[in-house]
């Protein structure tokens, strides 16, 4: 509630968002740079004239992945107008790169964030696991994998053929209608 007017509340008009100009926000206005090689000596300058590279080393030594600080720099570029979130992923390998260099010169230790692990099974671990419990099948099988005459025919499935019979039940015949049709 306003405090001038109690009966007024301080909620903003329905449809006021459709008035308002929205060129105000640097995001919604052209960039202002659209080059590469412009757009990293903005973050270079930014990173070494200013303190917020000294900021960014800080938060790297601490622990935050160089990864998450090249977020945040392209992050602050496109909310000050600078490029486009397009562009900024363009940028963003050789964003982290810098500060890579920048924490090697400093002597900071680093974690660059994409060290992962992949986390799925290779083909080699199944066909090991595959021949410890059923050795004979599985050396079969790799003798002769391009023969598919000896195995079982499938009894169905959801895409699986039928007889004339069930499809014709399906699509509510009488089995004696489909005999006098053929």
């Amino acid at each position: 509630m306003s405090l001038t007017n109690p009966t007024q509340p301080d909620a903003p008009i329905p449809g006021a968002n459709y008035t308002s100009d929205t060129r105000n926000y640097p995001w919604h206005r052209p960039p202002d740079i659209t080059d590469v090689d412009e757009a990293l000596e903005h973050i270079m300058e930014r990173l070494t004239e200013t303190d917020d590279g000294m900021r960014y080393m800080s938060l790297i030594e601490t622990g935050s992945t160089i990864a998450s600080i090249a977020d945040i720099v392209v992050t602050l570029a496109i909310g000050r107008g600078k490029f486009t979130p397009d562009f900024a992923v363009l940028i963003a390998g050789p964003v982290a790169r810098i500060l890579e260099i920048m924490a090697k010169s400093y002597k900071i230790k680093y974690d660059l964030g994409i060290d992962e692990k992949d986390n799925y099974t290779t083909s080699v671990v199944y066909k090991q696991i595959l021949k410890s419990s059923h050795p004979k099948k599985v050396e079969e099988n790799t003798e002769d994998s391009s023969s598919t005459e000896d195995l079982p025919e499938e009894e169905g499935g959801l895409m699986s053929a039928v007889s004339e019979e069930e499809q014709a039940s399906m699509l509510g015949y009488d089995v004696e209608e489909v005999e006098e049709n053929e």
